[in-house]
């Protein structure tokens, strides 16, 4: 049965000591995921005033958590796989307060179903893919894991993860159940070594007073004009105190989604290809943002990401993903009370929808000693039982394609929006070379590229073409 006492010492150590952690793509490069400060034990045991565990009164059980949908995929059965009795799973995956108590709800499910089955589950918050490799190639690593792009490259294609397929056959699931280009990063050689369990796009996040104070519709932006026309309605004031219509980050995981839509890939085959025409007028139509004086990079505002930003009130627009849903929920950042809406990020004329997506999965260590219950918890996570109870969380959506149905969205704007994107979501990981040189590809068109341009030390396509010279040399490599 799953082991109460040891989870609730690591989570509790955990939540005392764990900072707060940057929310994904607030100034970083993204991920599914989202962080806020850990505050308490999660675990639900009691304490005494010094903090230790008070042994449950005679009779007292664990309580029972309900299983509500398929234990496997959006209709599978996770009990079709024959498990091995008296297994220990270890299970580690970064995790704020809320994942923490979303994954260990979820192994509470999974105790119920396979009841000689432990599960032992450590958040790893600090440099998690270092972690990780040392633990794969020391032979220690753990049974099951989040794998998020870097893991995938590092590890997932040197053959270390467990093809899972052969379970999700078992539990009467498949791949395609799942939004395709989340699935696809885990895919290779016709075999799958994890599953998405979420995934966040990025949408243009408004401030709806002062849109209304600038007479502009949320709604009707739906253009690239339209959105330069807000950000003009809604800049005010001069000096100091000047609020701005659009917070600014020089990222091409906020840009590229731009380039996609202006017809221009950011890399074609082997060749850095975001310095062709299409790739500059949209570099060249966000920069004026910031010299017609109606966008600001957060970083000048004293912020250290868009979602603080927008937060704090000094910009009325920022384009972020659901991260930045529990950050103004989050009374610690006094946003509590700022009404706001999404809308999908506008289009030029004649341009296609696209955003970027951002994802992590579960998968499993090949190696491991359990392989039948290390597959079914990797499926168990990933369910339709257990992303039903994450979709309230707003961290992020659920990567089943059946969720987007879920009744929450009829009732919730925002989430509805969010949701509704992975149509027409790019995977970075995909997309940007290969998920193994991927953070060398953002760091160089970031700090090549988008840096010296929003600081007006060249133009974009002088400094386009000087990255994506540096890009060939990353991809021959």
């Amino acid at each position: 049965m799953f082991q109460r006492k040891r989870l609730s010492i690591i989570m509790l150590l955990l939540a005392m000591i764990l900072p707060i952690l940057a929310a994904c793509g607030g100034g970083d490069t993204g991920g599914a995921d989202t962080t806020d400060e850990a505050t308490g034990d999660t675990s639900g045991e009691a304490t005494d005033a010094e903090g230790t565990e008070v042994p449950p009164e005679s009779g007292d059980t664990a309580p029972t958590v309900d299983i509500e949908g398929a234990t496997a995929g959006s209709a599978g059965d996770i009990t079709q796989i024959p498990v091995e009795d008296g297994a220990t799973i270890r299970f580690v995956a970064p995790a704020n307060a809320t994942e923490q108590q979303l994954y260990i709800e979820g192994i509470e499910r999974f105790g119920q179903l396979f009841p000689g089955v432990t599960v032992d589950f450590e958040p790893i918050n600090d440099q998690y893919l270092t972690r990780m490799t040392a633990e794969f190639t020391a032979g220690s690593a753990p049974d099951v894991l989040l794998v998020d792009g870097e893991v995938m490259g590092n590890i997932g294609y040197n053959g270390l993860l467990l093809p899972l397929d052969e379970a999700m056959s078992q539990a009467g699931i498949e791949a395609s159940e799942y939004v395709d280009p989340l699935i696809d990063l885990y895919q290779q050689d016709n075999q799958t070594y994890a599953i998405p369990k979420d995934f966040n796009p990025l949408v243009v996040f408004v401030n709806n007073e002062m849109a209304e104070a600038g007479g502009v519709d949320p709604a009707s932006i739906q253009t690239w004009d339209d959105l330069k026309a807000a950000a003009e309605a809604m800049t005010e004031g001069e000096g100091p105190g000047k609020t701005f219509g659009m917070c600014l980050n020089p990222d091409i995981l906020r840009y590229g989604a731009f380039m996609f839509q202006n017809g221009n890939p950011i890399i074609d085959g082997d060749q850095a290809v975001f310095n062709q025409p299409e790739g500059v007028a949209a570099m060249d139509y966000w920069v004026s943002y910031k010299t017609d004086g109606v966008g600001e990079l957060f970083s000048n505002l004293g912020r250290g990401w868009c979602g603080e930003a927008f937060g704090g009130r000094s910009t009325a627009m920022a384009i972020e993903g659901g991260w930045i849903v529990p950050f103004l929920a989050d009374p610690a950042n006094g946003a509590t009370d700022l009404p706001y809406s999404a809308i999908p990020l506008p289009i030029p004329e004649n341009g296609e929808q696209a955003t970027w997506l951002f994802t992590n999965g579960i998968g499993a260590n090949a190696n491991t000693e359990f392989p039948h219950a290390a597959a079914a918890l990797a499926l168990f996570l990933t369910s339709d039982a257990n992303q039903k109870a994450l979709i309230p969380s707003g961290l992020a959506q659920p990567s089943l394609k059946s969720l987007a149905e879920d009744p929450y969205y009829t009732e919730n704007e925002v989430a509805k929006v969010l949701v509704d994107q992975a149509e027409f979501g790019r995977l970075a990981d995909t997309t940007l070379g290969g998920p193994v040189i991927k953070g060398d590809i953002i760091n160089t068109i970031n700090q090549d590229a988008l840096e010296p341009i929003f600081l007006g030390a060249q133009t974009p396509q002088e400094a386009l073409d000087a990255a994506a010279e540096k890009v060939n040399g990353l991809l021959s490599e």
